[in-house]
């Protein structure tokens, strides 16, 4: 946790300001707070491994009181959820490793973790439409200046989106505190990471940021109401301040069929929580069409101008919410070029190489998806990954690559190859 959070960081439950407790065992390096104890006038919470944990569930007493004993080891682990102490020593391992990879670290936490959905992540149906919003939107309304925030921002995929374009490190927020420690490890390094609970109040000043989004989790938000104020709160720069912008992509619509609904409401509804600013709902599907349709050409990008009719949005299953009154957000967009956030040119994961190699016309590769559920749910994706794809063998041994190997524009257009973080698998 760096020093300067402390400017924005609220208590959630009566907004105080926060400092460090000397008086508990804690450590610090240069600027940044590791391990403490942080205190308001109504409530103490823990600092663990650099990550302000803002919230009062059991983990975070567990973790308070392992820290006021002067033992951040077992304050992790009370933080990970991890009760078995022979899965304890496998995590800890992997995670001193200065090599372990993100696969493998999440692999590591055990079976029962939500780790191989976020392993694909990046070339997901949803992701796509919700990375090209966050570019435009939040490309128009910070402008090289200002703050983001990721809300329910999981292990950070979106978040390392933000980090080109927010003028201070984004702040990613999520209550499972595990998610947000791999994100800063690998998905998102240089966010900055904040454990906390949507369904409280954020624990942030007003106006301490210009955007703020949450996508795929909106329909997991009970207290709605509440966190679509908190976030309006979080962007109001006051009179004659910057405008900024929120964003909630993928909320499911009470109207269609999900695999995982949540607590869904109708498009309507949605557009009925935002008080402060008006909100523009889309049809999902259409900004979809809009980044697919000749992936391979250069040409298309994302309409925000257009206004979706009540039938289209009645219709989709999930929705895209973008609130602003900044003049320059409601219009086309250009497409974003792979290649932001830091990292490295990769094969996609859903790629596996043909067992006989290929032959002179290259290598071939073969998409192949984790399980059937995997492919009911995301098989979207096959409008822009081929089933198979042939690629040079020395453009295949180039990668991973900092920069894209000339000849492999189109299957990265295709998002045959990515931009991933580094040690991502």
């Amino acid at each position: 946790m760096r020093v300067a959070t402390f400017e924005f960081l609220r208590c959630p439950y009566c907004g105080g300001r926060l400092e460090l407790v000397e008086s508990f065992p804690h450590r610090r390096q240069d600027d940044e707070i590791v391990d403490g104890i942080i205190a308001c006038q109504c409530c103490i919470f823990p600092v663990v491994d650099g990550i302000p944990v803002m919230h009062l569930l059991p983990a975070a007493t567990a973790a308070r009181e392992h820290l006021e004993a002067n033992r951040p080891d077992l304050a992790r682990r009370a933080m990970f959820g991890l009760e078995d102490p022979a899965q304890s020593e496998v995590f800890d391992r992997v995670a001193a490793s200065a090599n372990a990879t993100y696969k493998e670290t999440v692999e590591a936490f055990g079976p029962n973790f939500e780790g191989g959905y976020f392993l694909y992540r990046f070339s997901d149906p949803t992701f796509i439409v919700a990375d090209a919003v966050v570019n435009a939107v939040a490309g128009t309304v910070l402008a090289g200046a200002g703050r983001a925030i990721d809300i329910c921002g999981g292990s950070g995929h979106l978040t390392r989106s933000l980090l080109a374009l927010s003028g201070e490190p984004p702040v990613l927020a999520d209550l499972y505190y595990a998610k947000v420690w791999l994100a800063r490890r690998f998905t998102a390094p240089g966010c900055e990471p904040v454990c906390c609970d949507g369904n409280a109040p954020l624990p942030f000043a007003r106006g301490a940021f210009r955007f703020a989004m949450c996508t795929d989790a909106f329909m997991y938000i009970w207290t709605k109401r509440q966190f679509v104020g908190e976030m309006e709160r979080l962007i109001d720069a006051g009179h004659g301040g910057p405008e900024g912008a929120v964003v909630i992509g993928h909320a499911h619509n009470a109207r269609t069929w999900s695999p995982s609904h949540g607590q869904p409401l109708p498009p309507e509804a949605y557009g009925a929580l935002f008080e402060a600013t008006t909100a523009r709902l889309f049809a999902e599907s259409g900004l979809f069409d809009d980044l697919v349709d000749s992936p391979g050409s250069g040409a298309g990008g994302l309409d925000l101008s257009r206004r979706d009719s009540r039938e289209a949005l009645d219709a989709d299953p999930a929705l895209t919410i973008v609130a602003s009154r900044h003049p320059a957000v409601f219009r086309r967009h250009p497409r974003q070029s792979p290649g932001h956030g830091g990292g490295e040119f990769r094969l996609n994961p859903l790629y596996r190489i043909d067992s006989d190699g290929g032959g002179a016309e290259g290598v071939r590769l073969r998409l192949q998806f984790p399980d059937r559920d995997y492919e009911d749910e995301y098989g979207a994706c096959r409008r822009y990954l081929p089933d198979e794809a042939t690629i040079p063998r020395p453009l295949l041994d180039a990668l991973p690559a900092t920069t894209l190997p000339p000849g492999l524009a189109e299957l990265a257009a295709r998002r045959v190859v990515l931009y991933l973080p580094a040690r991502y698998y």
